[in-house]
């Protein structure tokens, strides 16, 4: 997920208390909190607005209480994935809505439910409300490996699997069903270590640095961890609608090259857990997105169907044979 709408938080018909939990700092203040507020239950993508805008418009206002009465009408989650949204908020200030909504999280949840994955990877722990929601959808005995390149936020996340019992370390006696490994270091060498281990997964669930989702996708179906009727789950393919600003965006760039040369040489991209974002750098990040959205439509190997729900979710099957 992405860094925005972090002034739509509101109050909770629930307050939480973080600072029970041993992986919340001691100081942590108790304060209501609203899960759909901090992360996004609203879809983004159809708003015509600038992400990086406090401002609603009409439009925004009414996605907003369509979303809010999606989320008061489905099934809570409990009340730890509560905590832990406040408790990102307060670490993460500035990006917290990294994290998943609680409706997304609970959506992640079903499908695990439903298609009953035995061995799941995740791409971007961050505080590991996504790892967590889909673990406990999953059956007995499964595991999810989930990869994090930011040493905090995978000590963190290390921390709060061994207090709620998904690490298989954990002392904790209630014992979950699934466990969750945490794998530290970029993507890209994380998938090269769980190449090494000869591991295939049933679902994959890629939210992690935009630049890189096709060298991801490549790299999982070019390695055969994809099991024969496993799937990718791909967040943000909608970038809050930016992907549709993309293409005309390359034609322009296409026809005066010039424009651009040298411009923004030997600078990296850069990435959410950075701060504030521009504009530009949202639109930049689109622009990747739409590269990857085009390169998994024109991949012989796999049927996609893009959903526009929340910031847009790609389901992506290997053909059959």
């Amino acid at each position: 997920m992405l860094n925005r709408h972090h002034h739509l938080i509101r109050p909770s018909i629930r307050a939480v208390n973080i600072a029970r939990a041993s992986w919340a700092p001691s100081n942590t203040l108790v304060r209501p909190f609203h899960v759909s507020a901090l992360s996004k239950t609203l879809n983004p993508s159809l708003a015509d607005r600038d992400p990086t805008s406090a401002t609603s418009t009409p439009q925004q206002g009414h996605i907003e209480r369509l979303f809010a009465y999606s989320d008061e009408h489905s099934t809570p989650l409990p009340e730890k994935f509560d905590r832990l949204h406040a408790h990102s908020l307060q670490v993460y200030p500035t990006t917290a809505g990294k994290t998943v909504s609680a409706l997304q999280g609970h959506f992640q949840q079903m499908l695990m439910r439903l298609t009953k994955p035995k061995s799941v990877l995740e791409l971007g722990t961050f505080m590991g409300y996504s790892a967590m929601a889909m673990a406990d959808g999953m059956p007995k005995g499964a595991i999810l490996y989930t990869c994090e390149k930011d040493p905090k936020a995978a000590k963190l996340s290390r921390e709060l699997f061994e207090e709620h019992a998904y690490s298989p370390s954990s002392t904790n006696k209630e014992r979950k069903d699934a466990t969750i490994e945490v794998v530290e270091g970029d993507g890209l060498s994380s998938l090269a270590l769980l190449a090494q281990r000869n591991l295939r997964f049933d679902a994959v669930f890629l939210d992690a640095d935009k630049g890189n989702y096709v060298n991801y996708y490549n790299f999982i179906l070019d390695n055969n961890m994809l099991t024969d009727e496993g799937y990718i789950l791909a967040d943000n393919v909608l970038f809050s609608g930016l992907v549709l600003n993309s293409e005309e965006r390359k034609r322009q760039a296409a026809s005066s090259p010039s424009s651009s040369k040298g411009k923004g040489k030997g600078k990296k991209d850069k990435d959410a857990a950075d701060g504030e974002w521009t504009m530009a750098t949202f639109q930049k990040f689109a622009d990747h997105i739409d590269t990857f959205n085009k390169h998994v439509q024109n991949d012989p190997r796999v049927d996609v169907v893009l959903l526009p729900v929340f910031d847009g979710l790609s389901l992506i099957m290997k053909k059959r044979q």
